[in-house]
């Protein structure tokens, strides 16, 4: 089949408000996540060096704030920024819920 449909709500919940979708679309090489975050919501920080992994945060509503190494970078819905593989990454919730796509890839 040359395509796969899902619902982000069909993923599997791997934590509260975070689906991934990469079995639920059968993708082999990208990586899809949607984050339904709360207020003032916190993600674990990470990096995906031994992985050589890169991601894109892209906000669709709400305001964030993503943390990369030692910079903080405000996002804005419609901004998106792209991590490399081995830069620290953390999440943060602004005071009111948000939406975010993540995708990643080798």
């Amino acid at each position: 089949m040359s395509h796969t449909k899902a619902n982000y709500r069909d993923g599997d919940e791997k934590a509260d408000g975070m689906y991934f979708l990469r079995e639920e679309l059968a993708a082999e090489k990208l990586g899809l996540t949607v984050v339904e975050a709360d207020p003032d919501w916190t993600g674990m920080e990470h990096d995906h060096a031994d992985e050589d992994h890169e991601e894109v945060y892209y906000l669709v509503e709400g305001a964030a704030t993503l943390h990369v190494d030692d910079e903080s970078v405000d996002l804005e819905p419609g901004d998106a920024v792209r991590v490399s593989p081995d830069a620290s990454r953390k999440l943060e919730n602004g005071s009111e819920e948000s939406r975010l796509v993540v995708a990643g890839a080798p």
